[in-house]
């Protein structure tokens, strides 16, 4: 029975962090370019206004945007490759690989650089495709 409820309060944190996930206040503002993309932007205060960095420590720098709604800024996000580029502000980023995931896999959030997530496919909040890119 303690097995259930450890499972049932991870889900509920893993619930959590997918809805909300913590605010990378320092990152907002910042600027993202992707040039394969033709992405120049800045970091938006809330997903609905723009890509939004969701999950923010010393290693990492997770970002989201819609593909389908609200300017959907990543809905070519699957057309970046490896060795791409990515900026945010003055620090550069070289795309390393792709993955499609689930959305409740917070697994991502452990790589050491920048995270770029969107739904997959687009329109469909079943996956995230997922683009990591680490400092070049």
């Amino acid at each position: 029975m303690r097995s259930r409820s450890l499972l049932s309060g991870l889900l509920v944190a893993v619930v959590g962090l997918a809805l909300a996930g913590p605010t990378a206040a320092s990152s907002q503002g910042s600027s993202l370019v992707i040039p394969r993309l033709g992405l120049d932007t800045r970091l938006a205060p809330s997903l609905n206004q723009g890509p939004y960095a969701y999950y923010q420590d010393a290693d990492t720098l997770a970002v989201a945007g819609h593909r389908t709604t609200h300017s959907h800024p990543f809905s070519r996000l699957p057309l970046l490759r490896r060795g791409d580029r990515i900026r945010v502000d003055d620090v550069v980023f070289v795309v390393r690989r792709t993955a499609v995931v689930r959305p409740w896999e917070t697994w991502i959030l452990r790589y050491r650089g920048v995270v770029l997530s969107a739904c997959h496919p687009a329109g469909s909040a079943a996956y995230r495709y997922v683009v990591f890119a680490a400092p070049l």
